[in-house]
């Protein structure tokens, strides 16, 4: 294939998943979106998947993954989404990238050009406050626009995530500075879960199904989407195992039982002594002594209680399921969530304690929660789970957002105007009284 040019010294050309994958794992903004290890896994799920490279003087200076979408109109959507990647501060490079895209997205028919740059938007600290004296990259959003773009904000929304919360973990030694970067509440639910045997596993083929009831009992429960099982399933199949990590928290109902029984039966022997001591003796330091040991008497005595509903033939029962993925210099979890009737054993604070570890101990240096929302206040639907990030620190990511340019513009305003008029009928439908039947 010839190399398509651009107005510059800029050549164009479809890449190998190998070359790909050596500029993209290496690039600043590189991400599991824009990876050829997802373009793989897409590809099996019979997405129309491209990987492009841009070359200055014959050397790679920019790449990304483009997907090609079209409806049941025929109409084509190319994106490229958390890309393309390529040094942003060059307004020659972007301009040219900008060019051999639309060209390329004319030639494979595309009616509209999709891009997200994988860039921070305004640099945020944990409590979302905008801090630009760090980082700030909204001029870009009008240079985008001076090319032809339209910025479609940076919402949250499920095919694109664009608020996040992530934990840094430069600088981090070992498991204990680890648990002493987190709030006091979190470090007593991990250790609460340690405490009470909830282990990690990750699933296979053979436990997939173990890991789906799990996820899809959740978002039933929270009201999160989720995908099909088959999207699993082909994750697993296409990806390594280091890539694609479904992770699930259980827990041995019979087991944890025996364990709290016997640590009550040896504090209550050890209080029963300390009571007698402190009656013959009126000793301060063994009645301060009793105090704790009963403290602990009472906790186990309130576990049994707690788990009076889960009789033994539960057995091992997954309490919660995450979908990470681990790419680049991050490990992500995706989605998931805790099964409510198991939430007493803080499964998802196992799991996302756990691949921090794992991300410490295999050199990651920062750990994203991913989606986020909620930030501005306790009211706001979401606030939950990003105080239950927080707790783990970190700070909230905004990115630069979607942008959309039109490529074949007749076609491109046809379709925006039927989807305007789409949503104005559902809207008028919704209000309408129902007819009731007899």
């Amino acid at each position: 294939m010839n190399p398509i040019k651009a107005g510059t010294d800029l050549e164009f050309a479809v890449l190998s998943d190998a070359e790909y994958e050596s500029f993209s794992v290496q690039h600043p903004q590189k991400n599991f979106i824009q990876s050829a290890d997802f373009a793989r896994f897409q590809r099996a799920r019979g997405q129309v998947v491209e990987l492009v490279g841009f070359r200055r003087n014959g050397e790679l200076v920019a790449a990304g993954k483009l997907n090609y979408t079209r409806n049941r109109w025929g109409y084509t959507v190319c994106e490229c989404a958390k890309g393309p990647l390529l040094d942003y501060t060059d307004a020659d490079l972007v301009t040219s990238v900008v060019e051999l895209l639309k060209t390329r997205a004319a030639d494979r028919k595309a009616a509209e050009l999709r891009i997200s740059p994988n860039l921070v938007y305004v640099a945020r600290d944990e409590d979302g406050a905008e801090h630009p004296e760090i980082l700030d990259n909204r001029p870009l959003v009008a240079e985008l626009g001076s090319l032809g773009f339209e910025h479609q904000g940076s919402d949250m929304n499920f095919a694109n995530v664009n608020w996040m919360f992530i934990k840094k973990l430069e600088g981090i030694k070992d498991a204990e500075e680890l648990i002493m970067s987190t709030s006091y509440r979190t470090r007593k639910a991990i250790r609460k879960a340690e405490k009470n045997g909830v282990f990690l596993e990750q699933a296979t083929l053979e436990t997939l199904d173990e890991f789906y009831d799990a996820l899809s009992t959740a978002g039933d429960e929270k009201g999160f989407i989720y995908r099909e099982r088959e999207y699993y399933e082909q994750l697993l199949r296409t990806t390594s195992s280091e890539f694609t990590k479904l992770m699930m928290a259980k827990i041995d109902i019979p087991g944890y039982r025996k364990s709290i029984t016997e640590r009550l039966e040896a504090e209550s022997a050890t209080a029963a002594d300390l009571r007698r001591e402190v009656e013959e003796t009126g000793s301060k330091k063994k009645a301060n002594r009793l105090k704790v040991v009963q403290d602990l008497v009472d906790s186990y005595e309130r576990s049994l209680k707690d788990i009076e509903r889960f009789p033994d033939s539960v057995g091992v029962v997954t309490v919660a399921a995450i979908h990470f993925v681990c790419f680049g210099d991050e490990v992500v979890c995706v989605i998931g969530g805790t099964k409510q009737d198991y939430i007493y054993f803080n499964g998802a604070t196992s799991l996302y304690w756990g691949m921090m570890l794992h991300a410490l101990e295999k050199g990651y240096s920062r750990y994203n929660f991913y989606g986020t929302f909620g930030i501005e206040g306790q009211d706001e639907e979401g606030h939950g789970g990003y105080a239950f990030k927080k707790g783990f620190g970190g700070e909230v990511v905004q990115l630069l957002g979607d942008f959309v340019m039109p490529v074949r513009p007749a076609m491109f305003q046809a379709n925006r105007l039927v989807r305007a008029a789409t949503s104005a009928a559902r809207l008028v439908l919704g209000k309408l009284p129902l007819k009731r039947t007899a």
